[in-house]
């Protein structure tokens, strides 16, 4: 009998996780145009959304090696409801102080807040745990494909304010604040699978052997340090430095994207949310591939050369002056960006022991959200900086920019 990709748990945290994204699908578009267009700038979009990179960066560390040694289930549960707070307080208030915590608590954006710092080094080594080394690279691209189609149904729900105020008469406010409480209700419901998975609890040796006082060389290491037993501090590292820049680059290029749609073609939310919406599809087309491009060029080559492809078809982008043009181009860049992730979360899995996938995960995102912190940071003072340009000179601005959004 052959191994199973698909077990009971992998299953439940896949379903979680697919119910769990469609709002971060949502609000990676919506309150991106939105908010510039009743008058935010860019700036200050961008601090409000590297703010939940910053939280990340300061909570995967501590809350991934408490993972490994106490246990991920409960954590996983925590970093699930977290969302559900950001967009309450979404759907409550447009000042920016509110937000700026939202997005610290919950996450908005890719990041992830406190509740990606929570989730990441739980949801990711538990999948890990659920299947065989042979079978988790292809688990790993189904997480992608069901990530995707999340993200993609999300984005496509970015026509839900304006059918609320053309349906219902609603004002723009108040039809954007309903539709938040809506992505509330769906990342609520993503917390009832989580609660059936069996955890296989790594760190219980340790917990028993300090309640009965047992004195052990490993338990005496333990109180001395938090990071007491790392075996893999090299390979942390490498990994720690790759991520960094991706999510630099994630940071500056990618996040605050939908706010770059709009300003430079003029385009809605709903059409943004349908373009994004089908980028983010299009990467399910890279899940097959996997396997076969494992076994033949290996996992490392793998990785390396569709993230470095991913780049150069990026960096097309601003030189479009169509705005489907410049969608297709990411559409091309999801692509290969899905399945050069999968891989390198499989890969980035198998190097380091199970005891230390939390650990692992933890640093690794916690350079990643350093990057993308400082990425949107860099990003959105671009794009303020553009809307100098347009304002002081439209003629001779390199792009054309929509006053209106400026």
């Amino acid at each position: 009998m052959g191994e199973r990709l698909l077990t009971h748990d992998s299953m439940l945290l896949l379903f979680s996780t697919f119910l769990n994204s469609i709002p971060v699908g949502y609000i990676n578009v919506v309150p991106l145009v939105y908010l510039a267009e009743i008058g935010y700038d860019p700036s200050t979009i961008g601090i409000i959304y590297s703010v939940s990179a910053i939280a990340l960066t300061i909570g995967l560390i501590p809350f991934g090696l408490l993972a490994d040694r106490y246990g991920r289930k409960k954590l996983l549960i925590v970093g699930t409801v977290l969302p559900c707070v950001s967009y309450a307080i979404f759907g409550l208030t447009l000042d920016p102080l509110p937000l700026i915590i939202a997005s610290i608590i919950g996450g908005i954006g890719f990041a992830g807040g406190l509740g990606g710092a929570i989730t990441n080094p739980t949801l990711i080594p538990m999948l890990a745990n659920s299947t065989s080394d042979n079978k988790r690279s292809t688990l790993f691209g189904v997480l992608q494909s069901a990530w995707a189609v999340a993200l993609t149904i999300g984005a496509a729900l970015s026509f839900l304010p304006s059918l609320f105020s053309s349906s219902f008469a609603q004002s723009e406010r108040a039809a954007h604040f309903e539709s938040y409480f809506i992505m509330f209700g769906i990342a609520a419901v993503s917390i009832i699978p989580v609660l059936f998975v069996k955890e296989r609890r790594n760190g219980g040796q340790l917990k028993i052997l300090a309640a009965s006082n047992v004195a052990t060389p490993q338990l005496t290491r333990w109180k001395r340090s938090y990071f007491s037993g790392v075996s893999s501090w090299s390979k942390i590292a490498k990994f720690s430095i790759i991520f960094a820049f991706t999510g630099f680059g994630l940071g500056v290029l990618v996040q605050l994207l939908p706010t770059w749609y709009a300003m430079r073609f003029g385009a809605s939310e709903g059409i943004i949310g349908i373009w994004i919406a089908v980028s983010n599809l299009a990467t399910i087309v890279s899940i097959p591939m996997i396997p076969m491009l494992v076994s033949r060029k290996g996992t490392i080559s793998t990785a390396v050369a569709t993230g470095i492809m991913g780049a150069l078809v990026l960096a097309f982008m601003p030189f479009t002056a169509v705005f489907a043009m410049a969608a297709a181009i990411f559409a091309i860049r999801c692509i290969v960006s899905g399945l050069s992730w999968a891989v390198l979360q499989s890969y980035m899995m198998g190097v380091v022991s199970e005891s230390e996938r939390g650990t692992m995960v933890g640093f690794a995102y916690t350079a990643w959200g350093v990057g993308v912190s400082l990425g949107v940071l860099i990003g959105g003072e671009f794009l303020g900086v553009a809307c100098l340009v347009f304002h002081s000179s439209p003629q001779s601005s390199a792009i054309s920019f929509h006053p209106q959004l400026c």
